[in-house]
């Protein structure tokens, strides 16, 4: 993993994050065409094993519940597979939910783990940062991303693109659990790969890819060592202290 990544624990983790709000099977495309509507999102799961392949993360039989006593260490690496011009992209914001109790209520902190622009494009390494798992007995996600014609930043800032008609957003989630929840998935120790979907798209066949390091974060990469030419997350998840 890229040394360089930052650190992150509970309290800083909550004082960041309360600074932000949430955002309102062929392969994915190709970079560079048409851009749809999300449809949904595509998850894969690789253990950490050198040689693993991935599997559809829905083919996880059971949550590790010993995360309920550790916690959980995310280290998000930003999209790959990305178009080199920033106008391409479509995935622009990756957000991590963080559950807390505030007295007797239950409150919720998005906080944004990756963030990029479509007119000047990514910098940054990955990052790193805990969450419990104790409250929620879940770890909640989403993808944000988006679509239309690029403004200009000197004529709108991004807010007022996403709320025009030239550019729209989307956010779609992700929730990785202990117990079994509509529409989750089950959570464990690996590596967690998140592929947007839009119209006609169909989901990758996993078994074809391996997480492996690329340009200092970690992407998918076929048999022959050559990164996946459609945008995709991922997420390392381990244990916060072991």
């Amino acid at each position: 993993m890229n040394t360089n990544e930052r650190k992150m624990g509970r309290r800083q983790f909550l004082a960041v994050s309360s600074t932000f709000a949430i955002a309102a099977t062929v392969a994915p495309k190709l970079l560079g065409e048409a851009l749809t509507p999300l449809k949904r999102l595509a998850v894969g799961f690789a253990r950490f094993d050198d040689d693993a392949f991935l599997i559809p993360a829905s083919g996880i039989a059971a949550g590790d519940g010993a995360f309920l006593d550790r916690g959980a260490r995310i280290t998000a690496s930003g999209a790959s597979g990305a178009s080199a011009d920033p106008r391409q992209r479509r995935g622009v914001e990756l957000l991590t939910h963080y559950a807390y109790l505030d007295g007797r209520e239950r409150r919720e902190a998005p906080f944004t783990a990756w963030a990029c622009s479509r007119n000047t494009g990514c910098q940054g390494n990955s990052v790193g940062f805990n969450v419990p798992v104790d409250e929620q007995q879940s770890l909640r996600f989403s993808v944000v991303v988006e679509s239309g014609a690029v403004l200009p930043v000197s004529k709108t800032s991004r807010r007022q693109a996403i709320g025009g008609k030239a550019m729209q957003s989307q956010a779609m989630p992700v929730t990785l659990a202990l117990r079994n929840e509509p529409g989750s998935l089950n959570l464990v120790r690996g590596f967690y790969v998140i592929v947007p979907m839009f119209e006609n798209d169909s989901e990758p066949r996993w078994y074809n890819w391996q997480v492996r390091p690329v340009d200092g974060r970690m992407a998918l990469v076929d048999r022959a060592g050559s990164c996946a030419p459609f945008e995709h997350f991922v997420l390392r998840i381990d244990y916060a202290t072991l």
